[in-house]
């Protein structure tokens, strides 16, 4: 049964509590609070000695958490939202105006999100949250989820939905970070007042946007991004090697998007695979590229997978802040993507025909009349369909040259069968259409679009009323790699379990192992039930540490943290953690560490 969350600044639950411990000693459940700005506040002043007291802390679901501040975090912590039955919701955090009536949150662009995360070396997740980016009373939204800066950080945003947010739901300005985004739902983008053009999923690396060691960006759905979903400036920073697959964004579904779904410059290291792209460059492409939307048009038009021409790096200033790029060895692959163009997005690329439209600009005076009383009048007309809905453009193709590839990406067949309702993109054209007749919103002037089944700019419906599926006649429901459906596997639960149990036949890489010296084995038997034996060989006497973890990055169970001498050790894993409870059926990591040296590989636990 649908349930709508009516989140508004009136709304009032009464107290279930303030904060109690769970039965493991590194777990602090903040119990649901109607007293705005709680849980955040206790997050915040629970620590010790510059530590959190807790590793994790847990969220009432069902339950709406209010936030009046940015949320400031410093070290190792992970927050999450409590499991859920159905016809219930995820812990959800709201953002409401302060006791004044104005925003609590840090003011400023890179700042202005629910989450800022500034730590050195440290962890930090996410997990299972609703995040509602406009605040409760319609005046504004937050740019989005998390911002992180430091150094040397390991970010996790694992089933996280988020909802009318500005801009940039995860940015980085953090150096040498670590980023997995996976199972993630983004959705319903806002945008600042009157703005187009800029916003995103995930921005980050290189330069002012920090840089990265990698990035896993898999089995997430994004709609309605006014910009580049994923932006990777420089695939790596100051001091990291310019080489190697360190980007990936894999198996997700983009819809909608304003921009093209990857920023068409720089992003060395970059892979694009299994993706789905629905309605990709949103605003259509014109000819006058100098007028109304410079950022997004290019002469003679660009295709899905844009990637632009990049100059050589010539600014030592650049290069002093961690940007590190080789333009003509670039990486940048495109592999078993598919593409698709609605008829109301054909529609408006064909609007107004071969006539165009023109338009009197508005001078600093008021009016449209320059220094001599004349009008000034600009027109622009829309590029031929074919050249707008197309996967390859011929600037792009020239980039193969100098690293760019693409293999197996197709066009979506007559038989698609895409399901999400056109009410999305039809908002959606009707601002574009605002913007594009003279370069500015005359009519649609605030943030919120209004695009939803209630109508409402502050609510969110849960569950999602989205439905991201297609049809599984469709060529894409095989286009994937090994013959799984192009896009994000969650809006295909079945496919997404064989495609699980799959990963478990690949072994994650190993790092910085000599295999002749460090050596992992793989547990036996795989899947198995009650236990497992895990093998491993030291040549010489070393301090090591084998542990399990969830596919969360959670610590499950220690087996060993203890000198061993050189020879082969074989360890028994029961499928118990710390307590003594039996773990869930899934995939399991485990991870052998002996000073710099760590192997981690995969295994599944079968009930």
């Amino acid at each position: 049964m649908l349930k709508s969350i009516l989140i508004r600044f009136t709304l009032c639950i009464a107290v279930f509590g303030s904060i109690s411990k769970l039965s493991a000693a590194d777990t602090t459940l903040i119990a649901h609070s109607a007293t705005p700005g709680a849980w955040e506040s206790f997050i915040m002043a629970d620590t010790a000695n510059g530590m959190y007291n807790a590793d994790v802390y847990v969220l009432e679901s069902n339950k709406i958490h209010y936030q009046v501040s940015t949320l400031e975090l410093k070290s190792s912590v992970e927050i999450i939202g409590a499991p859920y039955a159905d016809g219930e919701f995820p812990a959800t955090i709201q953002q409401i105006p302060n006791s004044a009536g104005a925003s609590g949150f840090i003011d400023g662009w890179l700042t202005s999100s629910s989450i800022l995360f500034n730590g050195v070396n440290q962890k930090f997740k996410l997990h299972n949250l609703l995040f509602n980016g406009m605040r409760a009373d319609g005046a504004t939204s937050t740019w989005g989820v998390l911002v992180t800066s430091g150094e040397g950080n390991h970010i996790t945003v694992d089933h996280v939905t988020s909802v009318h947010h500005g801009v940039i739901t995860y940015l980085n300005v953090a150096k040498g970070e670590t980023w997995r985004l996976t199972n993630n739902t983004a959705v319903q983008y806002t945008s600042y007042a009157g703005g187009m053009y800029f916003g995103g999923f995930f921005w980050g690396g290189g330069g002012w946007g920090g840089s990265l060691k990698s990035a896993v960006i898999q089995n997430n759905t994004i709609e309605g991004v006014h910009g580049n979903p994923i932006v990777f400036w420089v695939g790596q920073g100051a001091g990291e090697s310019d080489a190697g697959n360190a980007l990936h964004v894999d198996h997700n579904t983009f819809v909608n998007t304003i921009d093209a779904v990857r920023f068409p410059l720089l992003g060395n290291n970059g892979h694009f695979t299994n993706n789905l792209f629905v309605n990709a460059q949103t605003n259509g492409q014109t000819k006058n590229h100098s007028n109304t939307n410079i950022a997004l048009n290019h002469d003679g038009g660009v295709g899905k997978m844009v990637t632009r021409y990049q100059a050589p790096l010539s600014d030592s200033a650049a290069t002093a802040q961690g940007w590190a790029y080789d333009n003509t060895a670039r990486n940048i692959h495109f592999a078993n993507n598919v593409w698709h163009d609605t008829p109301e997005l054909l529609d408006l690329m064909a609007w107004n025909g071969i006539d165009g439209w023109c338009w009197n600009v508005q001078g600093a005076s008021g009016d449209s009349l320059d220094a001599d009383g004349n009008n000034v009048t600009l027109c622009d007309t829309m590029l031929a369909v074919a050249d707008q809905s197309k996967w390859m453009d011929d600037s792009t193709a020239a980039q193969a040259v100098n690293g760019v590839t693409e293999m197996n990406n197709v066009k979506a067949d007559a038989n698609f069968g895409w399901a999400l309702s056109n009410v999305y993109i039809n908002a959606q054209i009707v601002r574009t259409k605002d913007w594009l007749d003279n370069g500015a919103h005359n009519t649609h002037t605030t943030p919120a679009w209004l695009h939803q089944t209630d109508n409402s700019p502050t609510a969110v419906e849960w569950p999602l009323v989205m439905d991201f599926s297609y049809a599984t006649t469709s060529n894409a429901y095989t286009a994937a790699e090994h013959g799984y459906p192009a896009g994000d596997l969650n809006a295909f639960p079945s496919k997404k379990t064989e495609w699980m149990a799959a990963m478990l036949s690949t072994d994650l890489a190993d790092v910085n192992v000599t295999p002749s010296k460090f050596v992992l084995a793989q547990n036996h038997p795989n899947p198995f039930n009650p236990t497992t034996e895990i093998a491993f060989t030291l040549d010489q006497r070393a301090n090591v540490n084998l542990s399990i973890y969830n596919m969360l990055g959670q610590k499950v169970k220690t087996l060993a943290s203890e000198f061993k001498n050189a020879g082969t050790h074989t360890l028994q894993w029961n499928g118990r953690d710390e307590m003594g409870q039996n773990v869930s059926t899934g995939v399991y990591l485990y991870t052998l560490t002996s000073g710099s040296e760590s192997i981690t590989k995969k295994m599944a636990f079968m009930k």
